[in-house]
């Protein structure tokens, strides 16, 4: 009995080296795949790679941050800049006379991002034709308009009902 206890121990032993001896191989593996790592940053003197990595990087992201600066500031540039153009557009056609039988009369909005702008209006006759411009400040205009005018400022505002267009539309006094 003592001896088959003595085998026991003897086998297990031996199992237990064989298993610390697998675990020690799979250690010095990751062990060998760090160092390999390490090696790749640190080839120089004195890790001078990995510092010259480093900065080369470190520098990147400053060249990266100052052009996304910039592009903010053209961005900003070009909101300011097309706040000032026109935007909105409103255009009516309409037969002036009724003897007339083409819509050829027109009028049409321009607004700026301030709805400040200006109504062109032209009247079609057989003998004649006639332009006319009124200013728009604030979307209201500086003149009286007429129905069809007052329908393109409606449109260029974006207004929907015909209530909102005369009140914008209502001269300023």
């Amino acid at each position: 009995m003592l001896e088959n206890m003595q085998l026991w121990i003897v086998i297990g032993g031996g199992l237990l080296l064989i298993v610390l001896f697998l675990y020690c191989l799979v250690l010095q593996s990751k062990i060998n795949s760090l160092n390999k790592r390490y090696e790749y940053f640190m080839r120089g003197e004195n890790g001078s790679s990995l510092e010259r990595k480093l900065s080369v990087e470190v520098k990147e992201l400053r060249d990266a941050a100052e052009s996304i600066e910039n592009l903010f500031q053209q961005q900003q540039a070009i909101q300011t800049t097309q706040h000032n153009t026109f935007q909105k557009i409103g255009f009516v056609k309409y037969n002036a006379f009724e003897n007339i039988g083409n819509d050829l009369s027109f009028s049409v909005t321009l607004l700026d991002g301030n709805n400040n702008g200006i109504c062109i209006s032209s009247v079609y006759g057989r003998s004649e034709s006639r332009i006319f411009s009124k200013p728009i400040v604030k979307g209201k205009s500086l003149a009286s308009l007429s129905q069809e005018e007052m329908e393109s400022l409606q449109e260029a505002l974006g207004s929907k009902s015909n209530e909102e267009a005369l009140i914008s539309a209502s001269v300023v006094k």
